[in-house]
């Protein structure tokens, strides 16, 4: 096992099986901005998503590298969405865990830069991880381009409280209803891929000009979304 997993497996031994018990809450609720989110975008967008990820996620990963961009230079510079990234943890999981602590140690202003970096990246992290490889290097090497140097990132990363922290919103995740990922609560209710792989908003089909709305992870998809509820907020 490479040194860096090996670190993992000790500094985020609470976070394997999410042993903290969780009570669900309503989607609305979670709806709301929470103190510690990041958040981009005008506050009075007339569309708030929120997007729950994984950085071990290749749905994810692919999300962030195809999607998020029309989402960004279309809704969110124009002041239509206003935009939170919370993390959810997906197997394997100190990977993750590790993804959450880099974004939580840079400065706030370079926040999404770090979630994009580690979808950018991700695909080298895996191989290396697969091949038992210099995880370490790799991550200091992120770490260094995003501000941190080599000796706060390694604190920040052993810091107990981080640890707790990273446990604290994989079971925030958790408790707001999210099942996997890439998830999204839009204007106050989750949208999940349904029976018939459509989309339900709030467990409804979503329904767009009367039509259901195939579940699909592209950028006229969540382009059409995103209108429908731009110019009919709910």
């Amino acid at each position: 096992m490479s040194r860096i997993v090996s670190i993992f497996a000790l500094i985020l031994t609470s976070i394997v099986g999410f042993s903290s018990p969780v009570m669900a809450q309503s989607s609305s609720a979670a709806q709301a901005q929470r103190a510690d989110d990041h958040v981009i975008g005008s506050p009075t967008a007339p569309v708030r998503i929120i997007e729950y990820a994984s950085y071990s996620c290749p749905h994810c990963a692919h999300f962030q590298q195809d999607v998020w961009p029309i989402i960004y230079s279309e809704f969110v510079q124009t002041g239509q969405v206003n935009y939170i990234v919370r993390p959810m943890l997906t197997q394997p999981v100190q990977l993750a865990g590790v993804g959450v602590i880099l974004t939580e140690c840079v400065a706030e202003e370079r926040f999404f830069e770090a979630v994009d970096m580690l979808f950018v990246e991700q695909a080298r992290i895996m191989q290396t991880a697969q091949e038992q490889g210099d995880l370490l290097s790799v991550y200091n090497e992120m770490a260094s381009r995003l501000g941190l140097t080599e000796d706060s990132f390694m604190t920040c990363l052993s810091d107990p409280e981080m640890n707790a922290l990273v446990n604290e919103k994989a079971n925030q995740a958790i408790a707001d209803g999210i099942q996997g990922t890439p998830s999204f609560i839009i204007n106050g209710r989750i949208l999940a891929t349904g029976t018939g792989n459509v989309f339900n908003w709030g467990g409804e089909p979503l329904l767009i000009n009367g039509e259901q709305v195939p579940a699909r992870l592209d950028g006229d998809t969540f382009r059409r979304i995103i209108l429908h509820f731009s110019n009919s907020p709910q």
